[in-house]
């Protein structure tokens, strides 16, 4: 068991930079790409992952998607942290905002996929299929607890999969470790025109993360609001289903009490 399994869900393109800095990170390494093309969520994932784990061979799985910015040498770096679970957190839509909710003592609750490393044996343990997007993860600040508890949806939503993942390994005490380092996203901002010698692509980089910043804005008060939250956090609450005390509007979660939660 010597092999590195690489899995690059890609649902139809790759950003050339990329793919040269996964090769350059692979370099010394014995390793297999697994390969995805024209699939989508979750398809893109579990079909390359299983792939990857009837072999023999593998011992560690690495997932990086096709439009990340990658560190050099980060890699062996995680390697070297000797952990079943290691990620990198990542700008998720702007500059300022991040995939990753972390715990007080330098683990996940969940991280993005953009690039991880995954020892064999954890996605062999995992519950099928690995990558869901049919399930979401609620989350509340209430009063000095941090709440989490699933949802199953009649609708699937975009993404998902990565959220499902961190949790239940979180739920089973083998949370997601979390590198010093940050990666970068890649964002296609238009395609270039086509028939004319410099018709490129006007491509633009993501490369600063806010800690913790997982909520859908960037409006300051509202970041101030769930800053304050997370800071009164003491204990972490992980629940089968939906609390009796929350009740849903149009997809939306309502706390039933005196409006003392905060919603991540």
């Amino acid at each position: 068991m010597d092999k590195l399994a690489v899995i690059l869900p890609s649902r139809g393109l790759m950003f050339s930079e990329t793919f040269e800095e996964l090769l350059a990170e692979l370099e010394g390494f014995n390793y297999e790409i697994f390969w995805s093309h024209g699939k989508s969520l979750p398809d893109c994932f579990n079909d390359p992952t299983e792939q990857a784990l009837k072999d023999k061979n593998v011992f560690a799985v690495l997932i990086c998607e096709d439009d990340m910015i990658i560190p050099k040498g980060i890699l062996r770096k995680m390697f070297m942290q000797n952990y079943p679970v290691v990620a990198l957190d990542y700008p998720f839509k702007n500059n300022g905002d991040s995939t990753v909710l972390n715990d007080p003592n330098g683990y996940a609750y969940w991280t993005g996929t953009g690039f991880i490393l995954i020892a064999k044996s954890i996605l062999e343990a995992m519950p099928r299929p690995i990558w869901r997007t049919d399930t979401a993860w609620d989350t509340m600040i209430k009063g000095d607890t941090l709440v989490f508890w699933p949802r199953k949806l009649t609708k699937v939503a975009y993404g998902l999969h990565d959220v499902n993942f961190g949790m239940v390994l979180y739920s089973q005490s083998v949370p997601i470790k979390m590198m010093a380092k940050n990666a970068g996203q890649r964002k296609l901002v238009a395609l270039g025109q086509p028939k004319v010698n410099e018709g490129k692509h006007d491509i633009k980089e993501l490369t600063i993360v806010g800690r913790d910043m997982v909520i859908k804005t960037m409006e300051p008060k509202a970041i101030e609001i769930f800053k304050r939250g997370l800071k009164r956090v003491k204990a972490i609450q992980i629940l089968e289903q939906i609390p009796e005390y929350i009740y849903y509007v149009d997809g939306q979660a309502h706390y039933k009490g005196r409006g003392d939660a905060e919603y991540v």
